[in-house]
């Protein structure tokens, strides 16, 4: 039994059919200036995209021009995130079901919980670095909470917090041990060692199963 087209899938199909139908609409003669043209808005785009993502140099100032002179004109360009966007749902869905439910005993606070949503979403999203970075934010956090710092902001050096967690019997020493690798990991993405999604995934495991420990039942 063949299986129903996904959603993404059928927009996919409804997206290609269009593109068809646009190319077939056009006169052949003119079809050649038509891809120019297409090729054009394409780096028209990516210069937008890419001034605003990363820091730029002088190149792109006639693009600027472009940009505060028919601003609606490239907003209308820049829906190209559409086609990004469902293209890279299958690998979306992939990364969700590579993670478990995660239960505990009692319930994070609204903050802990916010880092571990966020460093899931970058994940999914297919940003390791940002997800690596807030499974710190998340660990740290919960070692705070579980001492008794909860939302105080008092700043603490990562090494003297897994001691205090340890002394208090938050965490055991097989967990303070991977609580240090999650940290040293968003040490190495913060200082010059870009990391890729199979490692964000390992540090991803290893904040949750972390949490699950701080968490469970005294």
């Amino acid at each position: 039994m063949d299986k129903d087209p996904t959603l993404s899938e059928e927009v996919q199909s409804y997206i290609a059919g269009r593109d068809w139908e646009t190319d077939h609409d056009i006169p052949l003669e003119e079809r050649s200036e038509a891809r120019k043209n297409r090729r054009l808005v394409q780096a028209i785009v990516e210069a937008v995209v890419r001034s605003r993502e990363m820091i730029a140099d002088k190149k792109l100032e006639a693009v600027e021009v472009l940009v505060a002179a028919s601003p609606d004109l490239i907003a209308y360009f820049l829906d190209y995130f559409t086609r990004e966007v469902i293209n890279a749902v299958p690998g979306y869905v992939e990364r969700m079901l590579q993670l478990s439910a995660m239960k505990a005993e009692r319930l994070p606070s609204t903050v802990t919980n916010g880092y571990l949503k966020e460093a899931v979403r970058t994940y999914v999203l297919g940003l390791p670095q940002a997800s690596v970075a807030l499974c710190r934010a998340a660990l740290e956090q919960a070692l705070k909470e579980g001492i008794g710092y909860k939302s105080s902001c008092t700043p603490v050096e990562m090494n003297d917090l897994l001691d205090e967690a340890e002394t208090a019997g938050v965490i055991d020493k097989t967990i303070r041990k991977m609580a240090r690798e999650v940290a040293t990991s968003a040490n190495h993405v913060l200082h010059e060692k870009p990391t890729t999604l199979a490692t964000a995934y390992e540090v991803l495991v290893k904040l949750r199963g972390i949490l699950h420990h701080v968490y469970a039942e005294p």
